[in-house]
């Protein structure tokens, strides 16, 4: 029989442990698949609205949904984009190429609000001027200012 994982019960220090594990898993992963079923509901729409294309790069072939809020419950149109595997990637916090990513200069005039969202979370990892640029005409786009 498998050990028993250690469960917060909410006060500080304080453990119990939980007699099936398998079973908090087993929910977790249930969730997660209909998680995934839901994102994948969104697909005709949001490959509509890409044009079937990376709605940052606008490359073809091989694209991957992303959501921008992925705590959130159920996956919505309004929080997903549609992108390269390399910029999905990108914004699940991997390795960003500032040269690379000049064009998100250009997409944060986008008038779909989670592109010009996706475009400036990446633009915010980079230390570059015309980075810092882009990033605040996003920020007039959205009526809103660096400061807080």
């Amino acid at each position: 029989m498998p050990a028993a994982a250690e469960v917060p019960l909410g006060a500080a220090g304080s453990y119990h442990r939980d007699p099936c594990p398998e079973a908090t898993m087993a929910t977790r992963r249930q969730k997660h698949e209909e998680y995934k079923d839901a994102l994948n509901l969104l697909g005709r729409d949001l490959a509509r609205r890409a044009k079937s294309r990376c709605e940052l790069s606008g490359a073809s072939g091989s694209l991957t949904t992303v959501d921008l809020e992925p705590g959130e419950p159920d996956p919505d149109l309004d929080r997903v984009v549609l992108v390269t595997p390399e910029l999905a990637e990108a914004l699940g916090g991997g390795r960003v190429e500032s040269g690379e990513l000049r064009f998100l200069a250009d997409v944060v005039w986008s008038t779909v609000v989670p592109v010009r969202r996706a475009a400036v979370a990446l633009l915010e990892r980079i230390d570059e001027p015309w980075a810092r640029d882009a990033i605040d005409n996003a920020r007039m786009m959205d009526g809103t200012t660096g400061d807080a």
